[in-house]
């Protein structure tokens, strides 16, 4: 297997590196991202415990930008309690991954193992900016 993908600097940085540096590595096109840095609470955003509030920051972002559509989260801070809470989810899947091996094929595996799909258990639509 090849070595982990990474990327130089804040792993929370990962952004529109992840086009540039993983999808072509795994056969994916450039995919839509979600922005976190400058993110601004907004009115409706979910509510996240005080104790989580760093490592959940990406959590209302996340649930806005897919606005009800499948999406997958995959990321080195995942607060526990969002994970457990996501398992029975179908519209969603959070891959928590090792900061210190990184993305590695059997997270790739996973994904493509069990897509998220919408509720009803049909596939995004091609395209979807949550696929």
């Amino acid at each position: 297997m090849p070595a982990p993908w990474r990327c130089k600097g804040d792993p929370a940085l990962w952004e529109e590196h992840a086009n540039t540096h993983i999808a072509p590595a795994i056969g994916l096109p450039a995919l839509p991202l979600v922005r976190f840095t400058g993110d601004v609470p907004q009115p409706g955003d979910p509510r996240v415990p005080l104790m989580e509030l760093l490592s959940a920051r990406k959590w209302a972002p996340l649930l806005r930008y897919a606005a009800g559509r499948p999406f997958a989260w995959v990321d080195d801070v995942i607060p526990p309690r969002l994970v457990r809470n996501s398992l029975c989810r179908r519209d969603r899947l959070l891959l928590p991954i090792d900061p210190g091996p990184g993305l590695e094929r059997r997270h790739v595996d996973r994904l493509l193992a069990r897509p998220p799909r919408t509720l009803a258990g049909r596939l995004p639509l091609r395209g979807s900016a949550a696929s």
